[in-house]
């Protein structure tokens, strides 16, 4: 198989030659978990001072080399493995943080927020503190309304993380923007082009060494209270659900701007999540046995829907369940390229669209608040 090849630039002069080995990671690993920053942490060689030049906010590009995927970073900290002796064998770990995590540094004080889509008041509020030649690119304006807020007092990744909370929308970190996508808007994600099953074959489906089927647990809910700035907090169950299995709830922390919109939230939660079989996974592929460029080429358009093909142990069926990847990892090393993906179930997302051929079949769709 094609073993993918990486380029690392700082600014614009090639580094790919210092770089022993980089992990990275970005996204979350469930729907039910917040946005965190990604990250790039690259192993260097520093036998002849190579990490000096290294400073505060650097930018550090990460191209997949022969694919679409490329993304910016940012230098947060440098760690020296000095040895003795001359020093032959030193090393030095490059800590990188994504856009996102530049949110994360940006408290702002007492800043009044207008109301807004929840995508469009985060676009509007937020965009001016990115790096230069960087951006928050919204995709709707956002389905659910933001309440204003006087006086906010806080990061700008918390308040994101808020409205996509409230939105239940999707986001991504590529090239050099942030990505955030309306609850309508999920629709563009669709279809998916990539599926990953036992084996490869051509240039889509993607061989995985390793699977891991996760069902029950944290992701079922049957009782759920969201409470939003602006009145009491809200609370729906499923009595169904909770006279089967007890209470299994959850709390949310919203910026809806009304009563009404905070209970749609709750009901949405519940009534998405009621089946504890619903299943989610986590991935494991590699370049030994794909070709990984057309998965790359996927995340760099933004097109995270998958088809994620499996058999139970001892039963010779072949099942396919539609999913959404949520986050992904990354080990580089020389001689290969190691993934790990996360994925929720595409139910949680699927609001019934109307004319779409993914989000608009009769029976798998909840309808949407």
């Amino acid at each position: 198989m094609t073993k993918q090849v990486w380029k690392i630039e700082k600014f614009a002069t090639d580094k790919t030659n210092d770089v022993m080995s980089f992990t990275y990671q970005t996204g979350r690993a469930t729907q039910f978990d917040s946005w965190s920053p990604g990250s790039l942490v690259l192993t260097i060689r520093n036998d002849n001072g190579q990490a000096n030049g290294y400073d505060l906010n650097d930018k550090i590009v990460l191209t997949a080399v022969d694919t679409d995927f490329y993304q910016w970073f940012y230098v947060q900290e440098v760690l020296f493995n000095d040895l003795g002796g001359a020093g032959a064998g030193s090393t030095a770990a490059i800590v990188c943080t994504d856009l996102m995590g530049r949110l994360g540094r940006i408290s702002v004080f007492e800043t009044p927020l207008a109301t807004a889509g929840t995508v469009d008041q985060i676009v509007t509020e937020f965009s001016s503190y990115t790096p230069v030649g960087t951006s928050i690119f919204g995709i709707g304006l956002g389905d659910s309304t933001a309440a204003a807020d006087a006086s906010y007092t806080g990061t700008a990744l918390n308040r994101l993380n808020l409205n996509m909370t409230t939105e239940q929308g999707w986001l991504s970190v590529t090239d050099f923007q942030i990505y955030l996508y309306a609850r309508s808007s999920v629709a563009d994600l669709a279809p998916g082009t990539i599926t990953f099953a036992r084996t490869a074959s051509g240039s889509f489906q993607m061989g995985y060494s390793d699977i891991k089927r996760i069902a029950l647990g944290s992701n079922y809910l049957n009782a759920c209270t969201v409470t939003p700035p602006v009145a009491a907090a809200q609370y729906y169950e499923d009595a169904t659900g909770v006279n089967a299995f007890g209470v299994y709830g959850a709390e949310f922390a919203t910026v809806d701007d009304s009563a009404s919109q905070a209970l749609g939230f709750a009901q949405w939660q519940v009534l998405s999540r009621d089946d504890p079989d619903e299943l989610s996974f986590a991935i494991t592929v590699s370049d030994a046995g794909n070709n990984l460029t057309k998965l790359f080429d996927a995340i760099y358009a933004n097109i995270p829907v998958v088809t994620v093909s499996y058999k139970n142990p001892g039963d010779n069926t072949t099942y396919t369940s539609p999913q959404i990847m949520q986050g992904f990892s990354m080990s580089v090393v020389p001689g290969q390229t190691t993934m790990q993906i996360t994925t929720s179930p595409l139910t949680y997302t699927q609001f019934f669209i109307l004319n779409s051929a993914t989000f608009g079949v009769l029976n798998t769709s909840k309808l949407g608040w």
